[in-house]
């Protein structure tokens, strides 16, 4: 509404002024309309990138803020792990520095143990000597007995042989047999001894035997036990420097553990920071947001004030327009013709799009300009009759100059002027139409006046 203000003020200051200064009154309050359409047309075209940049650093925030709170969860997540692994290391440390106490005990037990093994494989051996004497002195028994049973047998022959030389010497030898017998029942005895003693001794030959076999088994026991122990030593001696390694290592992985801790609570404090700044940055988009909606919207609303006004540069689109409809090309109503001299007139830089109907509104032309309407095709055959601008000039007989509005196609402030074109008799023969750039327009007008 500033725009329509400052233009009732100039038109009531022209209106009191001398018709001699009229002129340049004119010239100077179309000059200054002129800037402040340019001014606000620039501030319209600022107000959408601005828009759109503040939109997507909301959106582009609010993802950082979103991706923050990522990341705060998964640092929770590894100070929990972390401190989960804390309490392993410390307990595998404990673990490690039992275990290495129970190695050291273990290596002097089996030690011990091993000295032990060592006397019993002495004793073993001291043991099997001995069994091998008795096994000597059986065998001398053994000899001894058949000695005996040898010494028996000639004295129950010699007991014989004094029973019958006594039974020859009759009653005086009676007293000579009854010892002879005496004596053979005495060699009868002892043979029966000697012949248990033999039972006896080869069963404790048996026995030796079995002992020395027995002895001899234990004997490799004993010498297989000291090769394990020994083995087993020396798998003591070697795991001990291993375990004490895993200590070590279980101490290094809790003090590394402890730094993660620390370094994710640093990283913490500054997601925090980060969290604070994006939050701030978020709250400072959305008013970068709406000051370049309240731009627009104010940038729009004058704009539509002033579209109510006429001024210099509109004469300059209707000018060219009603010089376009006289064209033989045009006024041919040709499809060809009519497109060459379209496109021989959108060079002159004023025109954004360009088309022409028959006195019916059906487009018989393509559309042509650099731009792509809101309809999607080239527009040919489409019926415009109901369209305010296609309507007046075909009724009015005059050329058509609408208020300003956005066009869909590239959201830029355009008017639309078209004129009739008609026959020599004044018939109309259809309606050209023409889409105006109003930044463009005001820039050319401009340029005008600057020269």
């Amino acid at each position: 509404m500033l725009f329509l203000q400052f233009w009732k003020k100039k038109q009531k200051a022209g209106a009191d002024s001398s018709a001699e200064h009229e002129p340049a009154a004119d010239t100077r309050t179309d000059a200054a309309l002129l800037d402040a359409v340019a001014g606000a047309i620039a501030l319209q075209r600022l107000s959408s990138p601005l828009d759109a940049l503040g939109e997507r650093l909301k959106a582009t925030t609010e993802v950082g803020l979103r991706q923050v709170a990522v990341i705060e969860e998964h640092t929770a997540a590894v100070v929990n792990r972390a401190d989960t692994v804390n309490g392993h290391a410390l307990r595998q440390a404990e673990m490690a520095q039992a275990a290495v106490g129970h190695m050291a005990r273990l290596e002097a037990r089996l030690g011990e143990v091993e000295l032990r093994m060592d006397e019993l494989s002495a004793a073993m051996g001291e043991l099997l000597g001995f069994v091998g004497t008795v096994e000597t002195r059986i065998k001398g028994i053994g000899s001894i007995a058949h000695a005996i049973r040898d010494i028996a047998a000639n004295t129950n022959m010699l007991a014989l042989n004094a029973t019958i030389e006594a039974a020859h010497a009759g009653a005086a030898g009676k007293g000579f047999g009854v010892i002879a017998n005496e004596i053979r029942t005495l060699s009868h005895q002892t043979v029966d001894a000697t012949t248990r003693v033999d039972g006896q001794n080869d069963e404790i030959g048996r026995n030796v035997t079995a002992m020395v076999e027995a002895v001899r088994r234990v004997e490799g026991f004993v010498g297989r036990m000291q090769a394990s122990m020994s083995a087993c030593l020396e798998d003591a001696r070697v795991a001990r420097p291993c375990v004490e390694e895993g200590g070590m290592l279980a101490a290094d992985l809790r003090g590394e553990s402890q730094s993660i801790v620390r370094d994710v609570a640093a990283v913490q404090e500054s997601l925090v920071a980060l969290h604070d700044g994006s939050a701030s940055q978020a709250k400072e988009a959305e008013t970068l947001a709406v000051h370049a909606r309240q731009v627009s919207e104010t940038s729009e609303s004058q704009l539509a004030a002033v579209g109510r006004l006429r001024f210099a540069a509109h004469e300059r689109a209707k000018s060219a327009v009603e010089t376009l409809v006289r064209d033989a090309d045009v006024s041919a109503m040709e499809r060809r013709r009519v497109e060459i001299a379209l496109r021989r007139a959108l060079g002159q830089g004023l025109f954004e799009l360009l088309y022409v109907t028959d006195a019916k509104g059906r487009q018989i032309v393509d559309n042509v300009g650099q731009v792509k309407t809101a309809y999607g095709d080239t527009g040919l055959g489409k019926d415009w009759s109901q369209r305010p601008w296609f309507r007046h000039p075909a009724g009015q007989r005059e050329t058509y100059v609408s208020d300003f509005y956005r066009s869909a196609a590239t959201d830029a402030y355009c008017l639309t002027v078209s004129a009739p074109i008609l026959d020599t008799s004044g018939a109309l023969l259809g309606v050209l139409g023409a889409d105006v750039d109003l930044g463009r327009l005001v820039e050319l007008a401009r340029h005008q006046q600057a020269v």
